[in-house]
């Protein structure tokens, strides 16, 4: 036997097929016109440009790096050391690509500078033959430990060194932050690992053209 069909049973079909209309209606209309959200994919983008503290270093070819070095293009500073068998290798040849990929998209190329964290055994000489390998317009950057460690603390950078007085196989531990600094000299992003070379483009971009 068929159930009955009541008037009740009508208005509650009724009633719920307009809920159901209602929402697929709102549904369509907040997919069309919801805000396309643009944020970086891999950057973590300062609110405010932060100026960097005074530093006066010196570069592989023996001329002074400072805040006034950082002046006029877009850089990426990385900091590390030469002897390092793992972040650093794989993060400058990341850079080299990264450099490559930005120049095929005619972006503004960035000045890359790799900033020693071991003053010690990367003199100027080993750090130009360095970062050459990786790229010729890439710079090495050193100082003296004091100046080194004054930076790298203000800037957050993260390193552990187990450097033992008569020791010269030591290791240095240390994160792979990249830290992007704007035409004027201020800091405007931070990308930390694990990097993609295709990710920190497309920030580097939505950075360098906002």
């Amino acid at each position: 036997m068929a159930c009955p069909f009541s008037k009740n049973n009508a208005w509650s079909i009724v009633f719920f097929a307009c809920i159901a209309l209602v929402l697929g209606v709102g549904l369509h209309v907040w997919n069309t016109h919801k805000p396309r959200m643009t944020q970086p994919t891999s950057a973590t983008p300062l609110n405010q440009p932060q100026g960097l503290p005074a530093f006066s270093l010196i570069d592989s070819s023996n001329l002074p790096f400072t805040n006034r070095s950082l002046i006029g293009h877009y850089s990426f500073l990385f900091f590390g050391y030469t002897h390092c068998q793992g972040i650093c290798p794989i993060t400058m040849t990341l850079l080299t690509q990264l450099y490559a990929q930005l120049e095929k998209q005619k972006l503004p190329l960035p000045q890359i500078v790799f900033i020693t964290l071991d003053p010690r055994r990367d003199t100027k000489n080993v750090l130009a033959h360095y970062v050459h390998a990786f790229h010729s317009s890439f710079q090495g950057v050193t100082g003296s430990s004091r100046d080194i460690q004054q930076l790298s603390k203000q800037m957050g950078v993260v390193y552990i060194s187990a450097q033992q007085k008569k020791e010269s196989n030591y290791q240095i531990d240390h994160s792979g932050t990249l830290y992007l600094i704007d035409p004027e000299g201020k800091l405007i992003a931070v990308f930390s690992p694990p990097h993609d070379k295709n990710a920190i483009a497309k920030d580097y971009r939505s950075l360098t053209q906002s």
